[in-house]
């Protein structure tokens, strides 16, 4: 008489859930065409933008996302507990400019370097408004 595959006694282990919330400043619209990368302890997975829950096993895990935008883009890592039966929620918000790392934390998260973008575009829109004066009074 031969049975079915052994099955463990007990209830299955509990499992706890990571959600990560990831955004872009919507003047990055081109983030759009392409989406983050969750990496979990290593383990890289794509994901959409918006929310992306992972069923894990209790224990400590490494959070590492970048964006695939240009090779990896603004990335951010973080260090999270999961507990049995728990939702734990991360947020990523990659930064203004390349060279930048990204945000993530465990409250929504602002874009990094948007004063250095807005410093930037005073000074050139400054700037054309010089070189129109000395076109106009020359």
């Amino acid at each position: 008489m031969t049975h079915g595959p052994q099955q463990p006694y007990g209830p299955p282990p509990a499992t706890g859930r990571l959600v990560v919330h990831t955004s872009h400043n919507p003047m990055a619209f081109l983030f759009g065409l392409t989406g983050p990368r969750v990496t979990l302890n290593g383990r890289p997975t794509n994901v959409s933008w918006g929310e992306a829950p992972f069923d894990l096993p209790p224990g400590n895990y490494q959070v590492r996302v970048v964006t695939r935008y240009l090779g990896e883009f603004g990335p951010a890592e973080l260090p999270v507990a999961i507990y049995p039966g728990q939702l734990t929620t991360v947020y990523y918000r990659p930064p203004s400019t390349i060279g930048m790392k990204g945000s993530i934390g465990f409250a929504p998260q602002k874009t990094r370097g948007m004063s250095a973008i807005m410093v930037i575009n005073v000074i050139v829109i400054v700037l054309a408004i010089a070189v129109v004066l000395a076109i106009a009074l020359n």
